[in-house]
C-alpha cells in the first residue's frame, strides 16, 4: 500500500491491492483527532487487560460480502481496512 497523507489534511491518495494483486479502489474516510484518540485509548485498554479486538464493517456485513477488518495503530497512524472502505488517521494522538 502506498499513501501520501499530510497531518490533519483533507486529501489522501493511496493504492490498496486485493489478494490476487489487482488494485482495489476503496473510498477513504479520514478519522478526526477525537476519533483517533478514542481508538488509541481503546487499544491501550485492550492490551492492558489481555483482550483482542474484533472489528466488522456494517456495510460489508449488510452487503453480504466477506466481512472483517484489518486494523493497525502505531505512534503516528491509525488505519482500519475492510472490503469497501479505508478509515485512516495520520498524526499524533498523545
Amino acid at each position: 500500500m502506498q499513501m501520501l497523507v499530510k497531518d490533519n489534511a483533507e486529501t489522501t491518495t493511496g493504492t490498496i491491492v486485493n489478494p490476487d494483486g489487482s488494485v482495489a479502489n476503496r473510498p477513504t474516510v479520514l478519522l478526526t483527532q477525537e476519533e483517533a484518540e478514542l481508538l488509541r485509548t481503546y487499544k491501550q485498554f485492550l492490551q492492558k487487560r489481555g483482550l483482542r479486538e474484533a472489528l466488522y464493517c456494517q456495510s460489508c456485513w449488510n452487503g453480504e460480502r466477506e466481512d472483517g477488518c484489518k486494523a493497525f495503530v502505531t505512534s503516528d497512524q491509525i488505519g482500519i481496512f475492510c472490503r469497501c472502505t479505508m478509515r485512516y488517521f495520520k498524526g499524533s494522538t498523545f
